[in-house]
């Protein structure tokens, strides 16, 4: 790993306004490390031209230079994941289902983000139909973490991840039903922000399971998500979730720690299964938290040794629903483990889901009791570092664990409650993989969440690493 400068969104959008950076500058840095790393790490499922995109910052640089007001994220290159409807490049959920699809418009929260300024670089690889944690894609190919290229970079939203790892762009899109914009911003050493539920609109995206959606971004650290979340958030009338909430200025608010936080350690399931070098990390992440001045207590979620069956019933019947009639004109084209697991969520009963419903219910009013006493949650955001593509199987303690099952083990309860959940880079195991710490907030209180991991982040520089070239 480098420990070199990433330049945050921040300081590139005020040098670009100042004069002293150039947008094409920043673009041609960008598109340069792109045409390096994009192939060998399996990023992008389509990028935009780089004509197209040159031109693009050109455009920025002459309006500073007329003195016209320039838009917060004016010559920000973005990565888009390929399951946000784009105008200019296809969206097809990296799946052979969906090649050459052009939907004509541009999803809402893609929409706000141009709308802000964001030069849209490319649509970043995805687990097929975002249905998977590792990105590794039977029909596109796996995708690779930029650390070490023989281990998977977290999914679905694994392009992401990598792209903003390896500065092809300042931020990235994501969607998150179990965890698909945490696992791979943890995997990859990278900044993750699932929303709250309703903050960010999903119209305009490829759903996966509606009531389990959120749609958020992926950057180099809290302060650059508060940017990509400013443009992002927003009322939308399209979406049956969307929450209508006045939107606080995320940007300015950002950098002011809060004096007294509660901090509140689960002591039921996040740490049942638990990489002793994550454990380790966990704890000095635990005395930086300390040193910001916060008190750190134990809290209860005694429902959630039955979540996962509550997730996976409830994701697997919404995901089969909504894929069906897709499976019936075109199952051949979905590649076999996801279509295995289409094939799977029709056959669970509707007695499931309702019970699923049901348990979701109890984990939530759990939560609520637990932010009764605490202002967030930490945790590890996964229990493992990333493990090697094609790996079904991980020893902790002298006992086997299922691969995916640990993946996504710590990230997927705060799918079944809405919570909005920040994870921020907070050390490195022996082999040079990152490991992630996981701040859960109360709804609609992503500005403290962002706060607390700036604070984390203003004390450390693990999220200013970025990995080597060679990924070794």
């Amino acid at each position: 790993m480098t420990a070199e400068a990433r330049q945050s969104i921040r300081e590139v959008a005020q040098g670009i306004r100042s004069g002293s950076l150039s947008a094409v500058e920043v673009m041609t840095r960008c598109l340069d490390a792109s045409d390096r790393l994009a192939g060998p790490l399996n990023a992008f499922a389509s990028r935009n031209s780089r004509d197209r995109l040159m031109s693009q910052a050109i455009d920025v640089d002459r309006r500073r230079k007329n003195g016209d007001a320039l838009r917060p994220l004016d010559g920000i290159p973005i990565a888009v994941k390929d399951v946000f409807f784009t105008t200019d490049l296809p969206t097809t959920a990296s799946s052979k289902a969906f090649a050459g699809f052009h939907p004509g418009e541009d999803g809402f929260a893609v929409g706000k983000l141009r709308a802000a300024g964001a030069l849209v670089v490319g649509k970043s690889q995805t687990h097929e139909l975002a249905y998977g944690p590792t990105t590794a894609n039977e029909y596109a190919g796996p995708s690779r973490n930029p650390w070490n290229l023989a281990h998977v970079p977290g999914g679905s939203s694994g392009g992401s991840a990598i792209a903003v790892a390896t500065g092809m762009c300042l931020g990235a899109t994501g969607s998150d039903t179990g965890g698909s914009i945490r696992t791979p911003s943890a995997f990859c050493g990278v900044s993750g922000l699932k929303p709250t539920y309703g903050l960010v609109s999903r119209s305009g995206i490829f759903s996966l399971s509606w009531s389990l959606d959120h749609a958020g971004a992926i950057a180099g650290s809290a302060d650059d998500l508060a940017f990509l979340l400013q443009a992002m958030a927003g009322f939308d009338p399209n979406d049956p979730g969307s929450v209508e909430f006045a939107v606080p200025d995320y940007v300015a608010g950002v950098g002011h720690a809060p004096r007294a936080l509660r901090v509140g350690v689960p002591k039921e399931h996040y740490f049942d299964v638990l990489d002793p070098e994550v454990s380790q990390a966990f704890d000095a992440a635990l005395d930086v938290l300390r040193d910001c001045g916060w008190t750190i207590d134990e809290v209860s979620i005694p429902h959630l040794e039955h979540g996962l069956g509550a997730e996976l019933a409830i994701l697997g019947a919404e995901a089969a629903a909504y894929h069906r009639d897709l499976m019936q004109r075109q199952a051949e084209d979905i590649s076999n483990n996801v279509r295995r697991e289409l094939d799977a969520g029709m056959m669970i009963l509707a007695t499931d889901y309702l019970l699923g419903q049901r348990v979701r219910r109890l984990i939530v009013d759990d939560f609520a009791a637990a932010f009764a006493k605490v202002d967030l949650l930490v945790t590890p955001t996964t229990p493992i570092p990333a493990p090697r593509i094609g790996r079904t199987e991980i020893e902790i303690g002298g006992k086997t664990h299922s691969a995916l099952g640990a993946i996504w083990r710590n990230v997927y309860p705060t799918n079944l409650t809405g919570s909005p959940t920040l994870c921020v880079p907070c050390g490195f195991s022996e082999a040079g993989l990152p490991i992630s710490l996981q701040m859960i907030g109360r709804n609609f209180a992503e500005l403290t969440l962002l706060k607390a991991g700036h604070c984390f982040q203003s004390a450390t520089n693990w999220h200013k690493c970025m990995p080597t070239e060679s990924g070794s």
